[in-house]
């Protein structure tokens, strides 16, 4: 079972399938404590909490790793930044708005974007694979979010927004690999902590904390915190070890989890159809688990074999 498992984590694009699993479950129970945390307070303080409290987790990961935290000299890390930050602050304000798997629906169609920028900006063309697995996920996303596509609203154009954003942010990252993914998170971190912190004051908002003053609310913050780091540092990861296309195809896990939350959670009732829906994006993410070579595998079990005749 070891040796199998073994073989399976030698494809670095399995590699990142299943960080950027860890990364849908985290986005999406994020996703699910911000909308929560959406009746108790404005959306833009929700997401200067949000980033700066990722900015003081990842900036103690580094410095205890003994990075150098802060860089200044990268401008394609600044542009990774700011184009993350303009996608984070479309899609807090859709998450306040819309039902989680709503904005999940709509944000994951990154990887459609992915795979066209991917194979110009990157030269990782997607293979018939990953658009079978494309297509199968937009096909389970229509059919989780079948009762709300149509309904146009300023909310939906913003988490368009973000996915547009968040698929340059995704080939970046790729651009980026060489780069440790705590340098990377935090550099974001902090750099989308100040820009909220701007537009706070730039807009007028109240600036008010009083919500925190409940435990209930301060241990969901807290969980925002954690698993937003986790979260972006998962992503980093997957889209530093795997290819741009498949890794932003496996995006699609997150829709489930989202609309799990959505039902078990925030007891929207489910369909048979979403059920179907649910099953397709977990398949979409499974097709594109690669198993191990054949030639791989008989290799090593030759050589196991000859371990036993020389033992």
């Amino acid at each position: 079972m070891s040796s199998r498992f073994t073989r399976f984590l030698s494809s670095p694009n399995n590699k990142a399938i299943l960080w950027m699993v860890l990364g849908g479950f985290d986005f999406a129970t994020m996703a699910a404590l911000i909308h929560a945390l959406g009746k108790e307070s404005d959306w833009l303080v929700l997401a200067f909490l949000r980033m700066f409290l990722s900015f003081v987790f990842s900036l103690i990961l580094a410095m205890r790793a003994g990075l150098t935290p802060i860089v200044l000299d990268k401008p394609l890390l600044w542009l990774r930044s700011f184009v993350g930050c303009s996608a984070m602050v479309a899609t807090f304000y859709a998450l306040t708005r819309l039902p989680i798997s709503d904005v999940a629906v709509i944000t994951e169609t990154k990887p459609i974007w992915v795979a066209l920028l991917a194979g110009y900006f990157l030269g990782e063309a997607a293979g018939k694979r990953i658009w079978v697995s494309i297509i199968m996920g937009m096909t389970g996303v229509v059919l989780v979010e079948h009762t709300h596509i149509g309904n146009g609203s300023i909310a939906g154009l913003a988490a368009l927004y973000g996915a547009l954003a968040g698929a340059v942010v995704m080939i970046i990252l790729r651009k980026l690999r060489g780069l440790d993914p705590r340098i990377i998170v935090t550099h974001f971190a902090g750099t989308a902590s100040l820009t909220c912190l701007i537009l706070i004051f730039a807009l007028g908002k109240d600036f008010d904390l009083s919500f925190l003053a409940e435990t209930k609310n301060l241990l969901m913050l807290a969980g925002v915190g954690v698993f937003g780091t986790v979260g972006q540092l998962a992503m980093t990861k997957a889209f530093a070890i795997g290819e741009a296309p498949g890794v932003s195809a496996a995006g699609f896990i997150k829709v489930g989890f989202s609309a799990g939350y959505d039902v078990l959670v925030f007891k929207y009732a489910i369909e048979l159809i979403t059920l179907l829906g649910i099953t397709l994006i977990l398949g979409s993410t499974a097709w594109l688990i690669k198993p191990p070579a054949r030639k791989a595998a008989v290799e090593e079990v030759e050589e196991e074999a000859r371990g036993m005749e020389t033992g």
